[in-house]
């Protein structure tokens, strides 16, 4: 074995991008994938004198004397993965990172902070990419004859204090573009725009140094709709991340009206996982508490109290520093303003054409023109039209961008006279600020050259809270007179409306919420605000029960990215229908409709405070009205009552549920009444009474087989499963399982089946002993965490932790526990009681058949895996010295099916 090398070193570490869908995919065919790349890249390295440090999984760990053998290794290897057949035709993607340093000598390896440095640089990688430091980038020197490099700029990087200068690999049989790094908190988190920002250097200049060298913790960007505070704020955290290291957050509060939203709003954007035990000042803070951090506070001028979320912040979070944009101050001791000015404007009298072209709006005119007629430019003919404009508009970057996209068409002069007309007109209150004023006539002047059909949609289109699909738009905005694509596309030619890209790279139709204000006031004076109001209700309400029908189908991770583009709207929908004041039946009733669908989703994903909250404000509007029974209040109750119980409030849960049975058997809804006593047998179950449950589940079987309903029948099938592990009764547990198990299959569920599947684990563990539990879960697993559901992801890895304790790899089973246990703390899902009691019998003879340090080096060890490394584990084959198997006194049941009341309604 050749010596290992010392002094300056580089090391390269490397990883299959998505291995755990590679795994879904190929099957039995993974392994001889995962061997071939292997094959591949350590004889690259070989080639190029790297001595491989580990192989664990689908990584490599080497180290290189040469800092340009290792960017050649890693070039070769690339390259030769892009050349490769793959079997089933499934590429194979390799993330490589670079760092070059002097590493120190431990035993038989290397540690230190550089070993960590090139981890996190190839973590930063996506498959087919590699990424090198400055370091080793330096020491390159002269670039191989086919070989370049890109360079990305400054980022910061998890458990790093400094921020890193990154270079990317390119070159001919390598990536020619790539995704942004996944990195903290560099400019790609920022928001993106198509336009350079123009004339604000001097602002941006004096915001980075109130910040960075007066120490102010609290910044906020003052100043009336359209002045560009949002832009100069993306522009001082950009400029701030090459400064010092912290992590930055852009937070858009834009659609949030009071506190609650935004703390949902900075929890949202700083990443921090949902929980259902905690509220999202609770979540956000406790992220926030030890990192340090910048957070852009974009649109506070809405929310009433957000002076006290700002306070709140300053004192619980003494690293964090805010820089909020808002019409209005916040008023707090420690607040730094900065008014944001207008764009710079040529003094009155004649102005020499250079001199006019260096101020901001001048050029921002000049620009912006340029994009609609190329051919525009200033001249000494136009320059004192163009001047005119700017002044006319006092600078205002959004008025003067609105009032250049017309230059297609109108001249300088003519936008004078048009701008001069309406600002004569008085088309906003006199009571608002000057530039408020100003802008206001920009964007009526630009409404009111439109014609009737074209200003119809753009007021309905105020309606939307967020952006909207050709769809939505024909559905809720749309007229019969005209065809809504050519009014879209009138719309974005003269810059009152956005095309961004959608989830799925199809083009979306946005507002600058200034412009969405404005529509709304419209539609408001025109009278048809409620009529219009109605009609995206409805759209909300269709748009969210097929979103839930493909939560239940094959198709589910388009669903989840569909949802995040309609769910500003839904909830805007429902705040407008449960309204607390007397509203039209139709109104609440569409709000009504709306929960039922709506309950899939804050269940399955983590927002149960969320669901509950809306459930509750609209079971206070049914008890107000004293309503007859209706199905409806029977979904009302239904939604509120499984949220409850996930939540562990059981006494709540049980009442409302009961009181949903009483009134589905009061309307004759049998189908109602079959889903209700499932759920209630459920929340019996947990509260401890297994009799009660189980007379409900069972009921719940007959009634669904009444009426002919196999859904209802595979939910009720799944859950009595438990009632009989809990009984004892392991051989009716699996008969149990297997029929549901084919009663989901034959729905072509695969959600349905993944959790029929995980529980009938459990059973066979039970009956049959950990062989036939150990195959089942196996073959469940992958597919089963594809789905995207915590719930059942933190299922399947407690499962494996069971059926590995079964085995008798006591070691392996104390890491998966603790992945368990982990990951139910950050998506705040505690376990129920009579399960934590199953699994504390079957997991203590386990523990007490090794030494106490190994089970507790074990358990820590495992409690920083993720899903997919804890799944890794869990299908790895078992090792060869592995203890004979535990024979624990009582295996453990399974946890039963919490989401199925819901999901499965």
């Amino acid at each position: 074995m050749r010596p290992l090398p010392t002094g300056t070193l580089t090391l390269l570490f490397s990883d299959i991008e998505g291995s755990t869908l590679m795994l879904k995919r190929l099957g039995a065919r993974w392994g001889e994938a995962l061997s071939a790349q292997r094959s591949i890249l350590r004889a690259a390295f070989n080639d190029h004198g790297g001595h491989e440090m580990g192989t664990e999984g689908d990584s490599f760990f080497v180290v290189f004397s040469s800092a340009q053998h290792a960017l050649l290794a890693a070039v070769d290897g690339q390259r030769r993965l892009q050349q490769h057949g793959w079997p089933d035709g499934v590429p194979v993607r390799v993330r490589v990172g670079l760092h070059t340093g002097e590493p120190e000598r431990h035993e038989d390896g290397y540690i230190g902070l550089d070993v960590h440095r090139a981890a996190r640089i190839a973590a930063t990688a996506s498959g087919g990419q590699t990424v090198m430091s400055a370091s080793t980038q330096a020491l390159v020197g002269n670039h191989p004859r086919d070989v370049n490099v890109r360079d990305l700029g400054w980022h910061r990087l998890k458990d790093l204090e400094e921020p890193e200068h990154l270079f990317e690999v390119t070159g001919p049989g390598l990536p020619q573009a790539s995704p942004p790094l996944r990195s903290l908190g560099t400019s790609a988190n920022l928001p993106t725009y198509s336009m350079e920002l123009i004339g604000r250097s001097v602002e941006v200049a004096d915001v980075t140094d109130v910040i960075e060298r007066d120490g102010a913790r609290l910044v906020t960007l003052t100043g009336a709709g359209g002045t560009g505070k949002t832009r100069l704020a993306v522009a001082v955290a950009s400029e701030l991340q090459h400064r010092f290291p912290c992590h930055i957050f852009f937070v858009d509060l834009h659609t949030a009206d009071r506190s609650a939203l935004m703390w949902s709003g900075i929890a949202d954007a700083v990443g921090v996982p949902a929980d259902v035990q905690e509220l999202p000042h609770e979540r956000a803070l406790r992220f926030l508490c030890d990192r340090n951090s910048l957070l852009i506070l974009d649109n506070l001028e809405q929310i009433a109290d957000a002076d006290v979320v700002v306070g709140r912040l300053l004192s619980d979070v003494p690293a964090v520093r805010l820089l909020g944009t808002s019409r209005r101050p916040l008023h707090l001791a420690d607040e730094h303003l900065y008014p944001v000015p207008a764009l710079a404007v040529p003094e009155r009298g004649p102005v020499p054409r250079l001199q006019a072209a260096e101020s901001g709006s001048v050029s921002l005119f000049v620009r912006r023109a340029r994009m609609v007629k190329p051919s525009f430019d200033l001249t000494d003919d136009n320059v004192a039209d163009v001047v005119a404009v700017c002044r006319r508009l006092d600078g205002l970057p959004l008025a003067i961008e609105l009032a250049a996209a017309r230059s297609r068409i109108l001249s300088p002069r003519a936008l004078i006279n048009r701008i001069d007309d309406r600002l004569g007109d008085g088309v906003t209150a006199s009571d608002r600020a000057q530039r408020q004023r100003t802008l206001g006539a920009t964007i009526a002047w630009s409404y009111d050259l439109l014609d009737n059909e074209d200003q119809q949609v753009f007021r309905r289109l105020g309606v939307f809270s967020s952006r909207a699909d050709m769809e939505a738009i024909e559905c809720v905005a749309g007229s019969p007179d005209k065809d809504s694509l050519d009014v879209i596309a009138h719309l974005v030619d003269i810059s009152l409306l956005q095309i961004i890209e959608g989830p799925d790279g199809e083009p979306m139709v946005a507002m600058l919420e200034t412009i969405r204000q404005f529509a709304r006031e419209r539609l408001r004076a025109c009278g048809e605000y409620d009529e219009i109001r109605l009609r995206h209700a409805h759209w909300c309400a269709r748009a969210a029960a097929e979103i839930a029908r493909l939560l239940h189908g094959p198709t589910q991770m388009s669903a989840l990215d569909r949802m995040d583009a309609v769910e500003e709207d839904i909830r805007a929908a429902l705040d407008w229908c449960l309204v607390p004041s007397p509203a039209p039946a139709e109104r609440r009733e569409c709000g009504y409709v709306l929960l039922e669908p709506m309950n899939s989703y804050w269940y399955r994903f983590g927002y149960i405070a969320e669901g509950r909250g809306w459930q509750e404000r609209a079971l206070k509007i049914i008890d107000n009205d004293r309503s007859a029974d209706g199905t409806h209040i029977v979904e009302a109750l239904h939604g509120m009552g499984v949220l409850a119980v996930q939540q562990n409030d059981l006494a709540t849960g049980v009442r409302v549920l009961e009181r949903a049975l009483e009134m589905a058997r009061r309307l004759g809804d049998v189908d109602r009444e079959a889903r209700e006593s499932n759920s209630l047998g459920i929340a019996r179950r947990e509260a401890g009474d297994i009799d009660g449950a189980r007379a409900l589940i069972e009921r719940s079987i007959f009634l669904a087989r009444q009426v002919n309903n196999p859904h209802r029948e595979a939910t009720a099938l799944t859950n009595i499963g438990h009632i009989h592990m809990d009984a004892g009764d392991y051989p009716a547990a699996v008969e149990a399982g297997r029929k549901a198990v084919a009663a989901e299959l034959a729905l072509d569920d695969p959600w349905g089946v993944a959790i029929s599947r995980c529980n009938l684990v459990f059973a066979l563990l039970n009956a049959e002993g950990p062989e036939p539990a150990y195959e089942q879960i196996v073959a469940v697993a992958v597919d089963a965490v594809a789905l995207g559901d915590i719930e059942l992801c933190i299922d399947v890895v407690e499962s494996f932790a069971a059926v590995w304790a079964a085995r008798g790899d006591a070691e392996r089973s104390a890491s998966l526990l603790a992945a368990s246990d982990s990951q139910r703390g950050i998506a705040g899902i505690p376990r129920a009681a009579p399960d934590q009691v199953h699994l504390d019998r079957f997991i203590g003879p386990a523990e007490r058949s090794i030494a106490p340090q190994k089970w507790g080096d074990a358990y820590a060890s495992g409690k920083s895996l993720n899903i997919d490394e804890a799944v890794a584990m869990g299908l790895a084959g078992q090792s060869a010295n592995s203890p004979a198997s535990v024979h624990p006194a009582k295996l453990v049941a399974p946890k039963h099916a919490l989401t199925e009341p819901i999901t499965r309604a």
